[in-house]
């Protein structure tokens, strides 16, 4: 049988009884049933994947509770016929008791100038709000316009939440027919969450000559499993956090993700950098210098060769070291409170600012490194804003070596007390001298020689 009415349009709920899925928002203590209980409708924003059924529920509700429904697409309606919409129904008689629903899909694509339209009117309680939207809220609506709306999160649907759909579909358009079941389980996972598009699907089949599911599958081809709600922020959450916790596999399949989904290269490429910069950091310097390589190489080649480099970068950053002692350094510096900068370190290249007495004091560090000098203005003194983590970190302070006086009058001390030899307390020295175990190591080997050999010692100990 023809339709003019494509069948996800002929299959759309009519009641909140009739929704497949969405549990924490219909069940019996679901937020849309606990918000609509009194017969009272807030405005809202429902986010989630698409064909998860944000339209559907916007009419579904808008009906149940008396008002009326106006549908504007941010894609397609402009932001002007929206406010004469919204000046003019002032004036119906039918919505000077009851403010009328106005349902906005795509409501992302509105900039925030657009979105303030419909501040005064939410203000005054002259319509109400539900938009729709596959972006996160937080990154495209006004506070303004959120701080109005109760943000409602919906989930992509279970393949079998699909299932049940598709066979509610089957028995109404093809009633007394056997049900294909293997075009029913390939079409719910097909699908990724999207009821709309499984529905299309059992639709092409149902249209097609002597269906078979081989031809539906070379029809359909592959879903892309991506969109920017799941792809853009969820992926890329995923992509970075499975660099950060060292997990190549993971991380090369959500970059697989973002590429098959189409996502901007530039973006995976700045993605990378950051992660170099925040979770590998100085632990491997040497990744972020890959990674920026590999973004020269993105905007130099494109896909589909840019896929390598990419790749490579992504298994560097997965296996190197990480540390995010960068990050934190950074972080509780801009927190330290502002003090006075010392007078010997501040500009000195005017007579004015010598007379004044700036610059006295200080000493040219080239002509003495080991010079101690106070460079942190006084009230921050004792603060320590970096502090390296890992071991390929803290041999930055190998160069500082330990005080030659201090160390052999720790070393004589420990000689009378273990003329035998023994382990030496290195990491208590190490605390005491204000250096690294390693410079230690070399140290003591200098005054050890011709009395004591050094080695270390590898220990098995049974689990």
């Amino acid at each position: 049988m023809s339709h003019t009415t494509p069948l996800p349009e002929r299959m759309r709920p009519s009641t909140l009884d009739e929704v497949v899925g969405q549990a924490h928002l219909l069940g019996p203590k679901g937020a849309l049933r606990r918000l609509t209980a009194g017969g009272r409708l807030p405005s809202m924003v429902m986010w989630g994947p698409p064909g998860t059924g944000k339209t559907t529920l916007a009419r579904i509700l808008a009906e149940a509770t008396g008002h009326g429904f106006m549908e504007f697409s941010g894609v397609s309606g402009s932001a002007a016929e929206l406010k004469k919409f919204l000046q003019d129904s002032r004036e119906m008689p039918l919505f000077r008791t009851v403010p009328p629903v106005v349902f906005l899909d795509e409501i992302h694509r509105f900039n925030r100038a657009q979105q303030d339209i419909l501040l005064p009117f939410l203000e005054r309680g002259e319509a109400i709000l539900i938009g729709a939207t596959t972006e996160n809220p937080a990154f495209y609506l006004n506070p303004a316009l959120r701080s109005r709306c109760q943000l409602i999160a919906l989930k992509a649907l279970e393949p079998a939440h699909i299932q049940q759909v598709l066979k509610r579909a089957w028995a109404k358009e093809e009633p007394g027919k056997p049900e294909p079941a293997e075009v029913f389980e390939w079409l719910s996972h097909w699908a990724g969450g999207d009821l709309r598009s499984a529905l299309s699907g059992l639709e092409t089949w149902m249209e097609m000559p002597d269906p078979d599911l081989e031809s539906l599958q070379g029809a359909l081809g592959g879903r892309m499993m991506f969109d920017r709600a799941d792809g853009h922020y969820d992926l890329a959450s995923a992509f970075q956090k499975s660099l950060r916790g060292s997990d190549a596999d993971a991380a090369l399949y959500y970059l697989s993700r973002m590429i098959r989904g189409g996502e901007d290269p530039r973006f995976i490429a700045r993605r990378l950098m950051v992660c170099a910069a925040e979770d590998v950091g100085n632990a491997d310097p040497q990744a972020f210098i890959l990674c920026e390589a590999a973004s020269r190489a993105v905007e130099q080649i494109g896909w589909p060769e840019a896929r390598i480099p990419l790749a490579q970068a992504v298994i560097y950053v997965a296996n190197a070291p990480k540390s995010n002692a960068t990050v934190l350094a950074i972080d509780t510096a801009l927190a330290a409170d502002d003090a006075p900068i010392p007078e010997a370190i501040r500009d000195a290249h005017t007579a004015t600012a010598r007379k004044a007495g700036r610059g006295a004091g200080y000493h040219y560090s080239h002509d003495d490194y080991d010079r101690e000098q106070v460079f942190l203005p006084d009230k921050l003194r004792d603060q320590s804003f970096y502090e390296p983590k890992r071991p390929q970190e803290r041999s930055w302070r190998d160069r500082q070596e330990p005080d030659a006086a201090a160390l052999a009058a720790l070393w004589e001390a420990w000689l009378e007390l273990h003329p035998e030899g023994g382990e030496l307390p290195l990491d208590a020295w190490s605390v005491e001298l204000a250096c690294s175990r390693e410079a230690l190591a070399r140290a003591i080997q200098k005054l050890a020689q011709g009395k004591f050999t050094l080695g270390r010692k590898l220990e098995a100990k049974p689990i």
